[in-house]
């Protein structure tokens, strides 16, 4: 099918890996079954968790901006089921739940890393 458009040479492509790794992030999400929403939500988690701050229940549900609290809830039902997002009790006050990223999350970001390496270092 020819659409009137030549395709662009390799030098005109250097300079939009961007869209590489864009390619290659939804690939990986597809593989562990993540959603862009999901998507959203475990990397505000997952980002909170590497700078050692704790991310509560309460705290996802007060993005009402992304979501309403009950979406938000889903979201977070089902990261947990799919084993994304583990999820602990506050020792002094049981209705304060942290939620934490497990290794399959960990290693899931740690996959689209060595591919946005790979693919930036490789203009």
């Amino acid at each position: 099918m020819q659409s009137g458009y030549a395709m662009p040479s390799t030098s005109e492509m250097q300079g939009f890996q961007y869209f590489i790794y864009m390619d290659t992030k939804d690939l990986i999400h597809k593989k562990y079954q993540i959603n862009d929403r999901e998507c959203f939500v475990l990397r505000m988690i997952t980002q909170s968790y590497l700078q050692n701050q704790a991310m509560r229940v309460s705290d996802v549900l007060r993005l009402k901006e992304f979501a309403s609290p009950a979406t938000l809830h889903n979201i977070l039902k089902s990261l947990i089921k799919k084993k994304s997002l583990s999820v602990s009790t506050d020792p002094k006050d049981g209705r304060v739940k942290y939620l934490k990223p497990t290794t399959m999350t960990l290693n899931m970001y740690r996959e689209m890393t060595g591919e946005f390496i790979k693919i930036s270092t490789s203009a």
